[in-house]
């Protein structure tokens, strides 16, 4: 059996032995189905085992935790979604925002029962404490962005600071999950946790540009979402420009009616003329390289390696 057959299998023997509904359980299948955040169809759990078994893990203590990771993970998309009313074609955004909630907080519970099946007492109280901070550092990340969809601009820092929190600390956690399973002391854990921020990092910055033009699927600019694209261009415009890209945003608000081939087209200068697109790509290749680098420093096996540098692409 494949890895995926393995995390699958223990999945549904979790949400079994916890008495769930068949109705819960087929949705919550489903729902995990849908969630593509890193390669694979367990992208987290993947991500979780392979730093594991990078710092010379066994399996069995890898799986559950890697597993509170995914289930940890998927309850935090939901509720990210929910709360931003974003990504409407995914199976959580098509379901009453009261049933949404409630699923995210089951399959919030299944991560914590997911990570009371660990053998060694002292990796369940280390685990626990990366997720319990993981999710505060998360939530005041989300707390920060809706409070800053209200403000006409905020700095690059700020910016930088909240998807730290967010993207960054996932799979931060994700990585620094795998490695204490693994064995891994406090310093290559600490590596490990470096390697995914700069992961995490990376695939915000990607998904904030790929997002920021796309009006039909995505509402980052409707919203006044301050994703990268949006928060260059509103420190690099002259005050004239900048009362123009708020104009737009807020015509977008109105529906794709009023915001048609004319407004998209003056959108897309903006963003052409004043570089944005090449300083995201900058910022992105950066932290790929960051990455990169702990990687090259962190002794383990050329073929664990491989596999870390593929996540990087």
């Amino acid at each position: 059996m494949n890895m995926d057959g393995i995390i699958a299998n223990e999945i549904e023997l979790l949400m079994t032995e916890s008495g769930l509904s068949k109705g819960v359980v087929n949705i919550i299948n489903r729902w995990l189905d849908s969630s593509f955040e890193i390669k694979g169809r367990y992208g987290w759990a993947q991500l979780t085992l392979i730093t594991c078994d990078s710092t010379g893990g066994v399996l069995d203590e890898g799986l559950q935790g890697a597993i509170a990771m995914e289930l940890y993970a998927l309850a935090a998309d939901i509720l990210d979604d929910i709360q931003d009313q974003d990504n409407n074609d995914l199976p959580w955004r098509k379901v009453p925002p009261a049933q949404g909630i409630n699923l995210a907080t089951c399959i919030l519970v299944l991560s914590y029962k997911a990570l009371s099946r660990l053998a060694n007492s002292r990796h369940f109280e280390k685990v626990s404490e990366i997720l319990n901070q993981m999710g505060l550092q998360a939530c005041d990340g989300q707390f920060q962005e809706l409070m800053n969809d209200s403000k006409d601009r905020i700095t690059l820092e700020e910016y930088f600071e909240i998807i730290k929190k967010k993207s960054g600390g996932l799979t931060a956690g994700a990585c620094k999950i795998g490695a204490i399973l693994g064995g891994a002391d406090q310093t290559l854990a600490g590596r490990f946790e470096q390697f995914g921020m700069c992961l995490g990092m990376m695939s915000q910055i990607k998904n904030d540009l790929d997002d920021f033009l796309n009006l039909e699927t995505k509402s980052d600019l409707i919203k006044g979402r301050k994703t990268l694209p949006f928060v260059y261009l509103l420190n690099v415009l002259n005050e004239i420009e900048a009362e123009k890209l708020k104009y737009l945003s807020t015509l977008a608000s109105q529906g794709l009616a009023e915001f048609g081939i004319t407004e998209k087209g003056q959108l897309r200068e903006l963003v052409v003329n004043e570089g944005t697109i090449h300083y995201c790509s900058v910022i992105h290749e950066m932290y790929k390289q960051c990455a990169l680098g702990i990687l090259n420093g962190i002794l383990i096996s050329e073929k664990s390696k491989e596999k870390l540098i593929q996540l990087v692409g």
